[in-house]
């Protein structure tokens, strides 16, 4: 069996799609949520949505995240891979 080599940025992107499906939130209450920096919050939501991934933001105070669309993404698989990471 080949092993699959993880990319750290790439496992943080993952576990980022996982959290925002959860219910809309700001980018505090993701970095709270995954324990990413704020700013990390940020840069793996420009890049995710480059790679096709539906995210919209609702206006208001927080400015929450909303997940729409996985993009290139199969969700179930995600979910799998964040889930056999913890």
């Amino acid at each position: 069996m080949i092993e699959c080599m993880t990319i750290p940025k790439m496992d943080k992107a993952m576990q980022l799609l996982v959290a925002m499906e959860k219910a809309p939130m700001s980018s505090v209450q993701l970095a709270t949520e995954t324990g990413f920096g704020r700013a990390t919050v940020v840069r793996l939501v420009t890049e995710l949505r480059s790679l096709g991934c539906k995210i919209d933001t609702q206006r208001g105070a927080g400015g929450e995240y909303v997940l729409q669309d996985w993009g290139v993404f199969d969700a179930a698989r995600v979910r799998r891979h964040v889930k056999g990471r913890k």
